[in-house]
Formats: C-alpha cells, sequence, structure tokens
C-alpha cells in the first residue's frame, strides 16, 4: 500500500469522536473470502464482539469493501485496529 500506514492522529480522533462510542472504519481490497476474513480477524483481536462487519463486492467481484461499526472503548482501540489492519498485504486503501 502506498502513502501513508498510520492510524489518523491520537488528538485529532479524539477532538471528533467520543469514547465509548462507534467509529466506522472502511478497509478496500481484493473481492476474495481471505480479505474479509482477515480485516474481521482484526476487529475480533482489538474489540472481541463489540463490532459489526458487513461487506460490499464491487460490480464485478474482483474488490471488497469491508465496513466495519467498532464500539470502541478508548481511542487506543481505535489506532491499534488501524495498525493491524496496515498489516494486511492485499489492504488497498483505508477510508
Amino acid at each position: 500500500m502506498k502513502g501513508s500506514k498510520r492510524a489518523p492522529d491520537r488528538d485529532l480522533l479524539l477532538a471528533r469522536h467520543s469514547f465509548p462510542g462507534e467509529y466506522v472504519v472502511k478497509a478496500f481490497g481484493p473481492g476474495r473470502p481471505e480479505f474479509a476474513a482477515a480485516v474481521e480477524a482484526v476487529a475480533v483481536d482489538v474489540l472481541g464482539t463489540r463490532y459489526v462487519a458487513r461487506t460490499r463486492m464491487s460490480r464485478h467481484g474482483n474488490k471488497s469493501c469491508v465496513t466495519l461499526e467498532l464500539q470502541a472503548d478508548t481511542v487506543d482501540e481505535v489506532i491499534d485496529v488501524y495498525d493491524r489492519l496496515y498489516t494486511i498485504e492485499s489492504l488497498l486503501m483505508i477510508l
């Protein structure tokens, strides 16, 4: 993945979000089940069951977007999710 491979700045996250609370992350990658599973595994590792995941495929099925709705207790959990997502080799982009 090109560009910065870091979570948003901690102070910026705290200025725009309240914790505990919901935080949404969208991870884009290949349209393979292994990608979605890897993204969900990150959420499980950090938050256990405190998340909801939805996967949407591109029109041709070659790309996917996994939306994670995190129920984060702290900003550090959100940062940890970002950091772990960036370790997924097939990751194309995070929003």
